[in-house]
């Protein structure tokens, strides 16, 4: 597959000896976790930022979601937006796209190139593997029980 991308940014981490079709996959599934090497914020202008970096890749996503930003850029701001979290919603991208980063777990990649696949746009696969990551965090946040990472997994395989 090719990537008009600068490939040092996504693969700069790869020890040598990589095979290149290794190291293709791997360049699909960064670039699929983060397109963006710029973005907008309030106004400002961020137009090489490092997608590879996870605080640089937060601001990348936040850009990605210009319709929060007004709420974001105020810290003592509590509430909803169409009965949505913007913080949480923004914390459910970051953790989706390191996730895809990292390619960790495995089964978040499969399932993301499966809604792909099936001609779910990239934005719509990333809510998608969020609602299912937010379904099994929900027990940790609001009772303490341990993340269940099997059924995590599970979940995705059944996506």
């Amino acid at each position: 597959m090719e990537h008009d991308v600068d490939r040092d940014v996504y693969l700069g981490d790869l020890p040598s000896g990589v095979s290149e079709d290794e190291v293709e996959r791997i360049l699909d599934r960064r670039v699929f976790a983060m397109p963006h090497r710029g973005t907008v914020i309030g106004g400002e202008e961020f137009d090489r930022l490092d997608p590879a970096d996870p605080d640089e890749r937060s601001l990348l996503i936040q850009g990605e979601h210009p319709e929060f930003q007004q709420y974001l850029a105020d810290s003592t701001w509590q509430g909803e937006i169409d009965g949505m979290n913007p913080r949480f919603h923004l914390t459910m991208h970051e953790v989706i796209a390191n996730q895809l980063w990292a390619d960790e777990p495995p089964e978040v990649w499969r399932a993301a190139k499966r809604l792909r696949e099936q001609g779910m746009a990239r934005h719509d696969v990333l809510h998608e593997l969020a609602r299912v990551m937010a379904e099994h965090m929900r027990p940790t946040l609001t009772r303490g029980e341990p993340f269940d990472e099997d059924s995590y997994r599970g979940a995705l395989a059944d996506l």
